[in-house]
């Protein structure tokens, strides 16, 4: 569902992305026109420090160091 906010559809959602790391990837895809301030990050059930931890640029979330190949990954979209 979306709703109508500042001539733009909006989500109204909640949006949970699930991933796995691999020990080299460092970028996941957010929802266009998110920042670190309405995103959650959770790895291994960790909350990550926004900015710190982890950075916004567009659609992409990048997380440093990367994740490894046994950690899970949980970005928290929230609505704008």
């Amino acid at each position: 569902m979306v709703r109508y906010i500042n001539e733009k559809d909006r989500p109204t959602e909640i949006k949970v992305r699930n991933y796995t790391g691999d020990g080299s990837t460092t970028q996941f895809t957010v929802t266009e026109d998110y920042n670190v301030n309405k995103v959650s990050v959770f790895i291994n059930g960790i909350h990550q420090n926004p900015s710190t931890d982890y950075t916004i640029a567009g659609t992409s979330l990048t997380i440093s160091p990367a994740p490894t190949g046994i950690d899970t990954i949980v970005i928290v979209e929230f609505p704008v």
